[in-house]
């Protein structure tokens, strides 16, 4: 394809601002033969085998102790699997070690590709559409879909990622064409992107590389648990170490950010709580967003979850916990209103073609809310549901549990206070299954989402003038509710309906 019809192409959108980005260096690791995916699909945490052509998953490999041996993507080929990592290539050298020390009779070929593997990252805000018209292959829209074609005459497989929050597409290519690839998209108009800038970004979404993982850590532990594992999967080498973790319904590390005071800490400085250490940092960057240095690290929860405000070192300077993602500066606003638990705010937009509008948002300081499972390991298990009274609506609906975070204290801790308030349940096992907004267009809220196992009744301590009537519901009947509209609450709906995918096999 000729670069310059492509770039007037590209001027013709608006916004339209492709940039390339060198992302480091990556392992690369194939699998070939008709047994890949089976063979495969028996050392990591997820299902590799139900991918289709074109499909793609993040993957712990892990061993026999269930420690994490590398966090990649699993790519499904037409002949078999394209394993890729952060990493240097000494990454990719152990891993396929790994991988053929268990390779017996297997109809597989596996081979360390990191030496004549290249990947170059595309990012701006229509980037898909131009790779996908340069390849001349649709890039479908789910994560890691991924597709094979030229780019500038250069062989390249497109992969969706999401590292950074924003779309974007790794180009995984081979290391005699690079130059060439990096010229052509140059000259159609592509401009490069400091890497020091697109890490930074990375960073502050919290997606890990392989450099914030140490030694003899648990893939729970990294808090990627709807996108690289897979709970109802076959057997696979460190399975049960995995499956007790999830239930007991909690971990004792976890993948956290610091913002850290003076200059950015070295990959290895030490975190410390109260003089005690509790990780050493993986990554770090300048912040964009924060202002100051950022640092991820697989740290030691307990200490961090001590009463009042426990003193945090990072490489022996001042730091705080921050939430990943990490969110934007808030824009200039106008308080409009204050309630007791929320606000409304102007906003002063800026637009696409430059121009600029007041919007208002009701700003909420989030929220939990908690699946309460009853016998959850029967073939018939059920979920305790609330019957609340919403004057909004002016009547009564069903719903799970839920309440405001109108105190400091860990998400976790609140999930368990409303479960045991609205309910009367207390749980022996709270564990997160994620989080999402209510509704971003006008309202500034995010529900954090917990299943509640190993429940035992108790009396509930409903606040004065509270209409809550608890109701317990078969599975199967909760998850039909959801689906011909008896039950109307969106949370509810979005927290059941998650639970019954993570349920099903595959």
């Amino acid at each position: 394809m000729n670069p310059e019809k492509t770039d007037r192409h590209a001027t013709r959108r608006s916004g339209d601002e492709a940039k390339w980005v060198d992302p480091g260096p990556r392992a690369a690791v194939r699998l070939v033969g008709e047994d890949a995916p089976r063979f495969c699909d028996n050392f990591v945490t997820a299902s590799v085998s139900g991918l289709a052509v074109g499909g793609g998953t993040e993957a712990f490999f892990t061993d026999a102790k269930g420690w994490v041996v590398a966090f990649a993507h699993v790519l499904r080929t037409e002949d078999g699997l394209v394993v890729d990592a952060s990493g240097e290539p000494a990454l990719g050298r152990g891993l396929r070690d790994h991988l053929e020390h268990y390779h017996i009779r297997e109809k597989v070929e596996i081979s360390d590709a990191s030496g004549e593997s290249a990947s170059v990252v595309l990012v701006g805000p229509s980037i898909v559409a131009r790779v996908e018209e340069w390849l001349g292959a649709v890039l479908p829209e789910a994560r890691l879909a991924h597709a094979s074609g030229r780019v500038g005459g250069c062989e390249v497989r497109a992969v969706r990622i999401d590292w950074t929050g924003e779309e974007a597409v790794l180009l995984l290519g081979r290391a005699d064409e690079r130059g060439r690839l990096v010229a052509w998209l140059e000259a159609a108009g592509v401009r490069p992107m400091p890497t020091a800038e697109f890490e930074a970004a990375r960073i502050e979404h919290g997606y890990p590389c392989n450099a914030d993982i140490p030694e003899k850590t648990l893939p729970q532990e990294i808090g990627r648990d709807a996108t690289a594992i897979s709970f109802t999967k076959g057997c696979y080498l460190g399975q049960e170490t995995v499956a007790r973790i999830d239930a007991l319904g909690h971990v004792n590390r976890r993948l956290a950010a610091f913002a850290v005071e003076g200059p950015v800490p070295a990959s290895g400085s030490t975190v410390t709580v109260a003089g005690e250490t509790v990780g050493r940092v993986g990554s770090a960057c300048e912040s964009p967003r924060l202002g100051m240095p950022l640092a991820l690290a697989v740290v030691h929860v307990k200490p961090l979850a001590a009463g009042g405000s426990p003193a945090v070192m990072v490489g022996g300077r001042p730091a705080r916990g921050v939430p990943l993602p990490v969110p934007p500066p808030d824009p200039p606003r106008t308080v409009l209103l204050e309630a007791r638990r929320f606000r409304v705010v102007a906003l002063d937009e800026p637009l696409a073609d430059g121009s600029r509008r007041c919007r208002e948002v009701v700003e909420h300081p989030g929220s939990v809310v908690i699946l309460p499972l009853i016998d959850e390991a029967s073939p018939h298990p059920k979920v305790c549901l609330i019957e609340n009274h919403r004057v909004a609506i002016g009547r009564a609906i069903l719903e799970l549990p839920a309440g405001t975070l109108d105190r400091d204290e860990p998400l976790e801790d609140a999930a368990r206070r409303e479960l045991a308030e609205e309910t009367g349940y207390r749980a022996d096992r709270i564990v997160a299954m994620g989080g999402f907004w209510v509704s971003p267009g006008i309202l500034r809220e995010r529900m954090h989402l917990f299943r509640a196992e190993g429940l035992v009744a108790g009396e509930q301590a409903l606040e004065a003038g509270e209409r809550i009537v608890v109701r317990i519901v078969a599975w199967e009947d909760a998850v039909a509710m959801c689906l011909d509209g008896r039950i109307e609450d969106a949370k509810t709906i979005a927290g059941i309906l998650m639970e019954q995918a993570r349920r099903r096999p595959g």
